[in-house]
C-alpha cells in the first residue's frame, strides 16, 4: 500500500495499514476510550497510543519505548492513527502515561475486554485452550514493593539458564489457531503448578467458554491438588509426570502397544483415579523420541558407571558389626543400583584393638571384629535391554473418558501454539 500526498513524495505503508485497519475493524479504539477515558492535557487518546504500540510491536524492528518517536518519523501518522496525530505527538512521555493508565486499570483485565470485543466480530470459537508459562531475563536493578498490582522482578528458575539474572514470568493461553486468549505478567519466581490452575480458572470465568473446550497443559499442571481442584468442572489434557509412582510403574510395565493412526506412535490405554478423579491415561511410545533417546542412552550409562563405581568403593569402606548386616547392605545397594549385578561378592573380616588403640593387636589381646564388603560389578544386560526397549514412552491424561487415544495425542500435540506465542514475545 502506498500514499501519494503530492507528486513529489510517496510513502510506503507496508503492513502497517493492515494492522491499523484490523484495529479499527474490531472497534478496539472505542472500547479502550470507554475503559481508559482521555483526560485534559492529552493531545491524543490512550486508544491512539495503544494503536501506535501495536503498529510498532508488529513492525519487526525491535524498537524500544524510548525509540518510538524515531519509528514514526517517516510514517504517515494521520493516515494510520487519525487526523491531527503527528509524529511529534508520539513521544516517550505520552507512551509512559498510557502505560501507567493500563497498569492502573490492570493489563490482564484490559486484554480480556479486548479479546471479548474481538470475539464479537471474528468467529473465534476456542475448542482448545493451550496454557503454559515462560520467563524473561532482565538486566539492571529493580525495586520491588508490596503493591499487589506490581510483579516482583526477582531470581527464579530460568529457562534460558541465566541464573545470574533477575526475571519476570508470563502465563499465556492460546486457542487451537495460536490466537492469544489470555496473558498475565507474574513474579519471576512464580510456581508453574500454582499458576497454571489459576490461569485455567480465570480463562473459564472470563471468556464464558463452551463446555467442550479442553484445557491443555504440560506436566507442570498435573499435580494431585490441581486435578482435584479442576475435578469435572472443565476438561483437561495433560502429560503425566514420570515422578508419580503410578506413572513410574506403568512406564516400565510390559505392555502390548497398539499402533496409532499416526504410525509413528503406539499406545496402551488404562483408567486412573489419580487425585480422586476418574481419568483416561494413555501410554504412548514415540518412535522418533525413542531414536533420539537411544543416541544418548549408552553415553549416559557409561557416565553413570563411573559414579556407581565410586558409590561401591564408598560402600567397601563401611564396617559392619556382623556378616548379616554386611549382606543386607550389599543387597540394598544392588536394589538402589538396579542396572548392575555383582560379579564378585565377599564378606571379609577385620579386627581392631579395643578403646581405639593404634597398632597391631598383641597376642591374646581382646579385639573387636568388623565385617567389610568386597565386590565387583558389571551391567545387568537383561535389565539394560528392558530399559532400552521402553525408551520413547510418555503418558497423557484426560478427564474426558470419551476421547480416543488418537484424539488425545492429536490435541496435546497442538500445545505448540502457545510455544510459538512465547517465541514471538521473545523476538
Amino acid at each position: 500500500m502506498t500514499l501519494s500526498p503530492s507528486s513529489e513524495s510517496t510513502t510506503h505503508l507496508g503492513h502497517y495499514g493492515l494492522i491499523a485497519g484490523v484495529f479499527d475493524e474490531l472497534e478496539i479504539s472505542d472500547l479502550i476510550d470507554t475503559l481508559l477515558p482521555k483526560k485534559s492535557g492529552h493531545n491524543i487518546s490512550h486508544s491512539t497510543v495503544l494503536k501506535a504500540m501495536c503498529i510498532n510491536g508488529l513492525g519487526f524492528t525491535e524498537r524500544r519505548l524510548y525509540l518510538f518517536p524515531a519509528f514514526f518519523e517517516n510514517l504517515p501518522t494521520e493516515r494510520l492513527l487519525g487526523e491531527g496525530v503527528l509524529p511529534e505527538h508520539l513521544n516517550d512521555d505520552v507512551f509512559g502515561r498510557t502505560l501507567d493508565k493500563i497498569h492502573e486499570y490492570g493489563a490482564t483485565e484490559l486484554f480480556n475486554h479486548i479479546i471479548l470485543q474481538a470475539m464479537k466480530h471474528v468467529p473465534i470459537n476456542p475448542r482448545f485452550c493451550h496454557s503454559d508459562t515462560t520467563n524473561f531475563s532482565v538486566y539492571g536493578d529493580y525495586e520491588n514493593d508490596d503493591n499487589s498490582k506490581t510483579i516482583n522482578i526477582t531470581y527464579g528458575h530460568p529457562k534460558d539458564k541465566r541464573v545470574d539474572l533477575l526475571r519476570f514470568s508470563i502465563s499465556m493461553v492460546t486457542d487451537q489457531k495460536g490466537i492469544p486468549l489470555f496473558v498475565r505478567a507474574l513474579d519471576g519466581n512464580s510456581s508453574d503448578k500454582k499458576v497454571l490452575i489459576k490461569t485455567i480458572k480465570e480463562v473459564t470465568q472470563n471468556l464464558n467458554l463452551d463446555q467442550r473446550v479442553y484445557h491443555v497443559a504440560d506436566s507442570a499442571f498435573y499435580t494431585e491438588s490441581n486435578v482435584k481442584e479442576i475435578g469435572t468442572s472443565a476438561f483437561f489434557i495433560s502429560r503425566v509426570p514420570a515422578t508419580i509412582n503410578e506413572s513410574k510403574e506403568l512406564l516400565i510395565t510390559d505392555l502390548i502397544l497398539e499402533t496409532c493412526s499416526d504410525e509413528r506412535y503406539s499406545c496402551y490405554a488404562v483408567k486412573s483415579c489419580y487425585g480422586g478423579i476418574e481419568q483416561l491415561w494413555v501410554v504412548f511410545c514415540s518412535e522418533e523420541m525413542k531414536k533420539k533417546e537411544e543416541k544418548t542412552f549408552d553415553e549416559k550409562i557409561l557416565k553413570e558407571l563411573e559414579a556407581t563405581e565410586k558409590s561401591l568403593k564408598k560402600l567397601s569402606t563401611l564396617e559392619f558389626a556382623c556378616e548379616a548386616d554386611a549382606r543386607i547392605a550389599s543387597e540394598q545397594w544392588l536394589k538402589e543400583n538396579e542396572l548392575y549385578e555383582f560379579t564378585k561378592l565377599e564378606i571379609k573380616t577385620k579386627s581392631h584393638r579395643l578403646e581405639n588403640k593404634k597398632g597391631r593387636p598383641r597376642k591374646g589381646e581382646d579385639v573387636q571384629t568388623f565385617y567389610l564388603i568386597e565386590a565387583e560389578i558389571k551391567h545387568d544386560q537383561d535389565k539394560l535391554q528392558e530399559k532400552r526397549a521402553k525408551l520413547g514412552r510418555f503418558i497423557l491424561a484426560t478427564n474426558d473418558l470419551e476421547l480416543t487415544p488418537d484424539q488425545l495425542l492429536k490435541y496435546y500435540k497442538e500445545q505448540g501454539t502457545v510455544e510459538r506465542g512465547f517465541r514471538f514475545l521473545k523476538g
